[in-house]
């Protein structure tokens, strides 16, 4: 199979349509949340409802005021190809890492969803990765690299596919055995 017969790249960016949306989502419950809380304590339901709305708009900015505290691109992440996986990372650089050098990749957390990349051989990945280059918060080992996947477009289940189809066995999503 040579790479024009294997799928097609796919490129996962950040979508500020997700972002509003879920924070949409999130606003009529914060509302009432507030608003049972309220009641509960003898005030007015509608007391403190502007902290809701601050949530909101706080959510909404954040991402246009300053870049992710992460260190990552919020444009484009992440990019499968048929050859390689690559990720954009602190600086907005790139690394490349072939499909034969990864050993680990998986899908972690539920509300902060992230991808964790191993490399095989960090000598092999383009350009060669040094211990600890892409730290962040949550990592744990000296070649991991980490990028979260908060409002990300296609989605988790698609990128979930997509590496269960181009990792074989374990390395595909789930935790590999001691």
């Amino acid at each position: 199979m040579t790479a024009a017969d294997g799928p097609p790249a796919i490129e996962f960016r950040r979508s500020r349509r997700r972002q509003v949306a879920l924070l949409a989502a999130g606003l009529p419950t914060a509302v009432l949340v507030v608003a049972v809380v309220n009641l509960a304590t003898g005030d007015p339901w509608w007391d403190g409802l502007w902290i809701a709305a601050w949530i909101l708009a706080l959510g909404l900015l954040r991402g246009a005021a300053r870049p992710s505290s992460t260190g990552h691109q919020p444009r484009l992440p992440l990019r499968l190809t048929p050859d390689h996986l690559e990720v954009t990372g602190p600086g907005e650089r790139t690394l490349v890492v072939g499909w034969p050098n990864v050993a680990r990749a998986e899908i972690t957390g539920w509300l902060y969803p992230v991808l964790v990349v191993e490399p095989a051989d960090p000598d092999r990945t383009v350009p060669p990765l040094a211990r600890w280059e892409w730290a962040v918060a949550g990592q744990s080992r000296p070649y991991e690299i980490r990028v979260p996947l908060v409002y990300l477009s296609p989605g988790r289940d698609r990128l979930r596919r997509e590496l269960s189809r181009r990792l074989p066995g374990p390395a595909a999503g789930s935790r590999p055995t001691p």
